[in-house]
């Protein structure tokens, strides 16, 4: 079965909507006190400190998801957040490896690591692939 390029963004930013709230539950989860691995880094942290961060990051996760959501609906128009989403994973992952590289490590973080490599190639090939389509459907 072939999925249209309009059908695979509109897939893509479901991913996004449901892979953003999961995340946000996990930090909320922290920041109400339970002891947990962030899903991204497996970072178990501590501290008021860590827990305010995490609450503030929690927003705006849940925000960004809803924002997805809000995507779907209308993937053609709104596919340039596909590419956004993708360079802030992409920035993410470049930022972990400059400034907390010696911090994380071991098999969770790597986890972590390959599951937003998979999700930028996800978002960025969705969003590629619809203004291919574009072009091609205007010849």
């Amino acid at each position: 079965m072939k999925i249209s390029s309009k059908g695979y963004l509109k897939e893509a930013f479901i991913l996004g909507f449901i892979l953003d709230e999961l995340i946000a539950i996990n930090w909320l989860l922290i920041v109400i006190g339970i002891k947990l691995p962030s899903i991204l880094s497996g970072h178990i942290g501590s501290g008021f400190d860590y827990q305010f961060a995490m609450y503030i990051s929690t927003v705006f996760m849940a925000g960004w998801g809803i924002l997805m959501l809000w995507a779907s609906f209308k993937p053609i128009e709104r596919r340039g957040l596909m590419l956004v989403t993708a360079l802030l994973i992409l920035i993410s992952i470049i930022s972990e490896i400059i400034f907390y590289s010696s911090y994380l490590s071991g098999p969770v973080f790597i986890f972590g690591f390959c599951k937003r490599i998979v999700l930028v190639l996800i978002f960025s090939s969705s969003y590629f692939i619809s203004i291919h389509s574009q072009k091609k459907e205007r010849r």
